[in-house]
Order: C-alpha cells, then sequence, then structure tokens
C-alpha cells in the first residue's frame, strides 16, 4: 500500500506560516474541539519537489501538522480548489500522495480505505484519489506532519 520515496531528507517545522483549520466531515462526535489541524501551502523541501516534478505534470505541495489528541475523520477528497486553480473539468482524475515527513511515532495513525497504516517510514506515501476514504489521527504526544502533493499524474 505504501510506497518510499528515496533520498529523504530530516523535517524541521522552521517558522512555516501555519494556517489553522477544521477536520471535515464534522459530525455529532467530530467537531472544532478535536479537528483542528494546522496547514501550509506552496512550501516544499528538495526531495518532496523532486518527487512531484518526477510524478506529475502540475501539482501543489501543502504540509499538515496534526497536534496530539487531534483526527481528521474518514473522508474522500474532491479537490476542488486544485480543479478549481488549474480550470480543470469536474470529472478530471486528480491524485494526492500523503507522505510521511518523519517516520511513526506512538500514536500517530493513518487508515487508508479501513486499513489501518502505522510504522511508516519518512518518505513513505499512499496515492489517493476521490474514491479512496482515508483518516487521520495523533493520539500520541508530539506532532504528526505529512506532506500533500495533489496533481495530474505523468503519462
Amino acid at each position: 500500500m505504501l510506497k518510499q520515496i528515496n533520498n529523504v531528507e530530516t523535517f524541521v517545522d522552521e517558522d512555516y506560516k501555519w494556517i489553522l483549520h477544521e477536520g471535515s466531515p464534522q459530525t455529532d462526535y467530530y467537531k472544532s474541539h478535536n479537528t483542528l489541524h494546522y496547514q501550509v501551502f506552496d512550501v516544499d523541501i528538495p526531495y518532496i519537489k523532486k518527487f512531484a516534478e518526477e510524478t506529475f505534470k502540475i501539482y501543489a505541495i501543502s504540509f499538515i501538522k496534526q497536534l496530539p489528541g487531534m483526527v481528521i475523520p474518514l473522508h474522500t477528497d474532491k479537490y476542488w480548489f486544485f480543479k478549481s486553480k488549474y480550470k480543470l473539468p469536474e470529472d478530471k482524475v486528480v491524485y494526492r500522495a500523503n507522505i510521511f515527513l518523519e517516520d511513526w511515532k506512538p500514536g500517530h495513525y493513518f487508515e487508508v480505505n479501513n486499513e489501518p497504516v502505522v510504522k511508516w517510514k519518512a518518505g513513505q506515501y499512499a496515492l489517493l484519489d476521490t474514491t479512496i476514504f482515508h483518516r487521520s489521527g495523533n493520539l500520541g504526544d508530539k506532532p504528526k506532519y505529512t506532506a500533500q502533493v495533489t496533481g495530474l499524474l505523468l503519462d
């Protein structure tokens, strides 16, 4: 399920301009008190940028920081913003590589199509599209960092 990027560099959370978001969908159990996460857009680190250039025709990169006690509930991504930004038709197939920026830490959790993903290594990723259900949680003691590279795959 996970693939590996080579030549991974150590991630350092250095002065990024993190934007606070609420996870969705919001339900009776998932509301702003337990779905908060931070995101920063149009950033890159060299190995992520190289991966994006070698994998996608056009792409956008963002990072997510999920603090302990927070979840992003089960959902699929529709990529509305990406499709709008690049003037793509609604039915265009877009993919997202969810890349782990650090080795797994106890309490960090990711799930893809009802399959738990734990004990990952930095640079491993899951490739998602609009049909793939996934969720994320941090029950640990340290922030969980991921990169999202969204785009159109090379032919």
